[in-house]
């Protein structure tokens, strides 16, 4: 009977249907190391997996957890610290086990949707300070361009600066992928949606002299991956988010990290005269919520180039001193 089965024997066949779906080698392993956790927190606290244990209330009560949960607890190698996840962790963790609940419910292990009323918690509203120009230039200059190594970190730099793509998408991009005519790259995005990115001259000129003449001394012959490791092979997201972990200690531009290179490219694009329509499709958003966080920090900061530079500000001032009257 279906009923009879655990949790454990669920995620399992919910990772085969995950696969047989087509969603990402990323999206399946998410989804299984977030259940994995939530099982494990079943077998603590309520020392059972049963299906009678996936509740609204036993999902809220694991949102409580991970919010008071010291971060990394358990963590082989990372000692444990902090006060909890974020509140974006949190969300990630909600939308699998929402996600796996409909599944249940769709796969008729479940008479109804039991988290179909759950919600996610609120995100935490939090300012976006962009990388500035003088930032980009250290980060860059901290490069050492005179290894093949340090030439493909300094094409990926450009790269991401320049289009705002993720470090997945980096990873996973193939030679043929890129089209120097027309100049964009096409990437596969999450849910594995496709779309092509434009890139500028000079972040083009640089991916062609990589390709051109540092690529070939150490790509293995089976490897069509546009950036690959020093062992020639495919390079991985964690070599990515190591590259800037180690470039923030070099530069001592200390928050710099991956994803930081995806909101200043949105907001840097915007500044430039960018729309946001353009913008949520070079991003690769399914709507316009998550590019509309980008247009308040732009409006932010013409607001404050307008009381700057603000004519009537520089005509009154220039007014009233024209009215004093002579002594």
């Amino acid at each position: 009977m279906k009923s009879a089965l655990n949790l454990e024997q669920l995620k399992n066949r919910y990772e085969l249907a995950n696969r047989a779906d087509g969603k990402s080698p990323a999206t399946v392993e998410g989804y299984n190391q977030i259940l994995r956790a939530f099982i494990g927190y079943l077998k603590d606290y309520e020392d059972s997996i049963s299906l009678s244990c996936f509740t609204i209330d036993m999902a809220r009560a694991y949102m409580l957890y991970l919010r008071e949960r010291p971060k990394y607890q358990g963590h082989p190698f990372t000692p444990a610290r902090g006060n909890g996840l974020s509140i974006e962790s949190i969300r990630d963790h909600v939308r699998a086990l929402k996600a796996f609940s409909t599944w249940l419910h769709v796969e008729e292990y479940t008479e109804e949707n039991r988290l179909k009323n759950l919600k996610l918690p609120k995100p935490d509203e939090l300012i976006i300070e962009p990388l500035t120009d003088d930032e980009k230039t250290i980060i860059l200059d901290a490069i050492n361009q005179k290894t093949c190594t340090g030439r493909r970190d300094y094409a990926i730099s450009v790269l991401l600066f320049d289009t705002g793509i993720r470090a997945g998408e980096v990873a996973e991009s193939k030679k043929n992928n890129l089209n120097s005519v027309e100049g964009f790259l096409k990437v596969f995005g999450k849910g594995r949606k496709e779309r092509l990115v434009p890139i500028g001259f000079q972040t083009l000129s640089i991916l062609l002299e990589y390709l051109t003449y540092v690529r070939p001394q150490v790509a293995r012959p089976d490897c069509d991956n546009l950036f690959v490791s020093e062992s020639g092979g495919p390079i991985s997201v964690n070599v990515i988010k190591l590259l800037f972990s180690r470039l923030a200690k070099k530069s001592g531009v200390t928050r710099l990290h991956a994803h930081l290179c995806r909101h200043t490219f949105a907001i840097d694009y915007l500044m430039n005269g960018g729309d946001i329509f353009s913008l949520k499709e070079i991003l690769g958003h399914s709507s316009l919520e998550m590019v509309n966080r980008y247009l308040h920090f732009t409006q932010a900061k013409i607001t404050a180039r307008h009381r700057e530079f603000s004519p009537m500000d520089r005509f009154m001032d220039n007014h009233q001193k024209r009215r004093k009257p002579k002594n």
